[in-house]
């Protein structure tokens, strides 16, 4: 009986090693982050006159106590400010890996040895590619928890604002709704 021998295709170990940073670095790419939107401004207050105060004194309160809660609450509405810098924008996603996955080719190439030089290039870039990935990672962490904690601000000066209006308002002789 004779044997059949099929043709199957066989990847040679240098593809198998070329072809392992590429999957490497597809499985490390993310989407970019969604642009921080600012928060909506409250609700506008109510007011009330309780003790019939005119359209003018009415206006004229409102402004002196926008002003007043402005200087209390380090918070203006008016320009969604609350002495925040802007936010940080990270760089392109994926940089420090590919920058890893380059760095690490060159030296892996660079000490292998001129007779295994193709083998230590691909080595070095994945394990330069990992240790990228693991860089970019940490620094988008970092960036969310600030953006969190920044937001978060926003909020508590925002609704200082609210209470410091509503109360020199209230005080002013207004029901504040």
């Amino acid at each position: 009986m004779q044997a059949t021998s099929t043709n199957t295709p066989h990847l040679p170990t240098s593809a198998k090693l070329l072809l392992a940073p590429l999957l490497l670095l597809a499985a490390c790419t993310t989407a970019p982050a969604p642009h921080a939107s600012q928060t909506q401004p409250a609700a506008p207050l109510a007011v009330y006159p309780s003790a019939g105060q005119s359209p003018e004194q009415i206006s004229r309160d409102r402004y002196e106590c926008h002003l007043w809660a402005v200087q209390q609450s380090h918070f203006d509405p008016a320009t969604m400010s609350g002495g925040n810098a802007s936010l940080p924008v990270p760089a392109s996603p994926g940089n420090n890996t590919a920058t890893g996955a380059v760095v690490g080719g060159v030296a892996g190439a660079v000490l292998s040895g001129p007779h295994h030089g193709g083998e230590g290039a691909l080595v070095g870039a994945v394990i330069g590619a990992v240790v990228g990935a693991a860089g970019d990672a940490q620094e988008a962490d970092q960036i969310e928890a600030i953006n969190a904690e920044r937001a978060a601000h926003q909020a508590l000066t925002e609704g200082s604002y609210q209470r410091a209006l509503e109360a020199c308002l209230v005080g002013r002789g207004y029901s504040v709704r």
